[in-house]
């Protein structure tokens, strides 16, 4: 295997392993946060009398279609089509954006929980936020990573487009 080769199956092993655990530990977290609700005002939503494990499967099975999808996208990256590549770069670029913004507005915000607490008391408002926090920069490593092998990584990049034939050099 060469080495373009082995920086794209680790690329998508480490994504597999980031976007599980980034799954499991969201959904697990969602549901205690929202665990308080179901019996009491979000009742009148639906919620009443669901099984405390549905959000949780509901969540699950979500991420679960979610990567079946990346997998997919990484395949196509394995066979070197630049389209996949894009894709996940834009992605990446979107996310670590998106990521950047979050973690500065979130060292700005001193008042949310306040604000927050009026509509939703019974949350722990400054345990989400460092659960927020904590997810982003998991974001940033990941997908920084990917940015980093996809677009600057020289050899990677090279292998995904095409090589003129030897023959045709001097044409």
């Amino acid at each position: 295997m060469s080495s373009p080769s082995i920086k794209l199956y680790r690329l998508r092993g480490i994504f597999v392993v980031y976007f599980v655990l980034k799954s499991v530990v969201g959904a697990v977290v969602a549901t205690l946060v929202l665990k308080p609700f179901q019996s009491g005002d979000f009742g009148r939503f639906g919620w009443r009398g669901l099984p405390s494990g549905s959000l949780l499967f509901f969540s699950l099975t979500v991420a679960a279609v979610i990567l079946i999808i990346a997998w997919r996208i990484f395949g196509q990256l394995l066979l070197r089509k630049n389209w996949a590549r894009v894709l996940l770069l834009v992605v990446a670029w979107l996310t670590v954006l998106s990521a950047v913004f979050s973690l500065l507005a979130s060292a700005q915000i001193g008042n949310l929980s306040s604000w927050a607490a009026h509509w939703l008391p019974d949350l722990d408002w400054q345990k989400l936020m460092s659960f927020d926090r904590v997810q982003k920069v998991f974001e940033l490593l990941f997908w920084g990573y990917l940015i980093s092998v996809l677009q600057f990584d020289s050899v990677v990049r090279d292998e995904f487009f095409p090589h003129p034939p030897a023959g045709d050099a001097g044409n």
